[in-house]
């Protein structure tokens, strides 16, 4: 129940990100209608954004020690919801849906990464401490 419990915060934290960057950087808003959130989402994923997926992928690996591609995939799931409820919303729209969720796999790479590097750093200081003593 707990791990389950912090992957959902995972998910908020990924909002939580682009939210910031999208604070941070000076994107174009996207216009009003049936891809507007999808579009914000999207247009606020940039190399800085990926940057700090995978900052914040080192830290869950490090510290929360979960499940590297769930971690991963968690981050980004706020993408696959806003394809989901906007492909519900409006009819028609998405229709290449199996893409969208291909690039979306993409965008949670840095995440993934991140987490396995976390963890590689992890078991590393783990090893060396149990050397030294």
């Amino acid at each position: 129940m707990a791990k389950t419990i912090r992957y959902l915060l995972l998910v908020f934290a990924g909002l939580l990100i682009i939210v910031l960057c999208s604070t941070i950087q000076k994107t174009i808003p996207p216009s009003t209608g049936e891809y507007h959130f999808s579009s914000f989402l999207k247009n606020n994923y940039t190399i800085l954004t990926a940057i700090i997926f995978f900052i914040a992928g080192i830290l869950i690996g490090y510290y929360l020690h979960l499940n590297p591609w769930l971690s991963g995939i968690c981050l980004v799931l706020v993408f696959y919801i806003t394809a989901i409820i906007e492909s519900i919303v409006y009819r028609g729209s998405h229709n290449l849906i199996p893409f969208e969720f291909i690039m979306y796999f993409i965008f949670a790479l840095p995440s993934i990464a991140g987490s396995y590097a976390g963890r590689l750093v992890f078991r590393g200081l783990v090893k060396r401490k149990n050397r030294i003593n």
